[in-house]
């Protein structure tokens, strides 16, 4: 059972970029544990869609992508501080995405950000600084819509290519961030 207690929301996000990010919703789950053995069935099935197992959350939140369209990104709530900003990055700001690439931002992007920097290049990769991993035992998931005009090509200019960046490219469906 990876979750046995509750779903809270005192997180604080705020939304600078509305037009960029019409919709954020976000929810807390807290005391997982991120070290069980998912079903065989699901790591099948995320490997059959190319994608690797890497711990119980990013787990599920992958498959969710794959059977609803949705991309999900999933923070370690201890690592975030403070509130969660949606907001374009400040120019020169810097940091390093979950596959350990360091980029420098050029201050068009959109980010998600805490009161430290950002933890996230928005619709396209987390960064490594919230990342989860099997001691997390409270979580911040994040369903968002971003406007594919500011996500498109975003993700080839630091020479990724993610499958969330092809979903929100392609514009998701703005009703299934709920």
């Amino acid at each position: 059972q990876l979750v046995n207690e509750s779903f809270t929301l005192d997180q604080k996000v705020k939304i600078y970029e509305k037009d960029a990010c019409p919709r954020y919703c976000g929810i807390q789950i807290k005391n997982i544990d991120n070290k069980i053995t998912l079903p065989v069935w699901i790591e099948q099935k995320l490997e059959r869609s190319g994608i690797g197992s890497i711990n119980p959350v990013v787990d599920i939140v992958n498959f969710v992508l794959i059977e609803m369209g949705q991309p999900l990104h999933a923070f370690d709530q201890a690592k975030i501080s403070g509130e969660i900003s949606v907001r374009k990055a400040n120019k020169k700001e810097s940091f390093q995405l979950l596959n350990n690439q360091n980029i420098k931002l050029e201050g068009v992007e959109l980010v998600i950000a805490d009161e430290q920097g950002p933890l996230a290049l928005a619709g396209i990769m987390g960064g490594y600084s919230s990342a989860t991993n099997a001691n997390t035992s409270d979580i911040f998931i994040e369903s968002a819509y971003f406007d594919p005009t500011n996500i498109a090509g975003r993700a080839r200019s630091f020479g990724l290519n993610t499958d969330s960046s092809h979903r929100f490219e392609r514009g998701v469906d703005f009703r299934g961030t709920l």
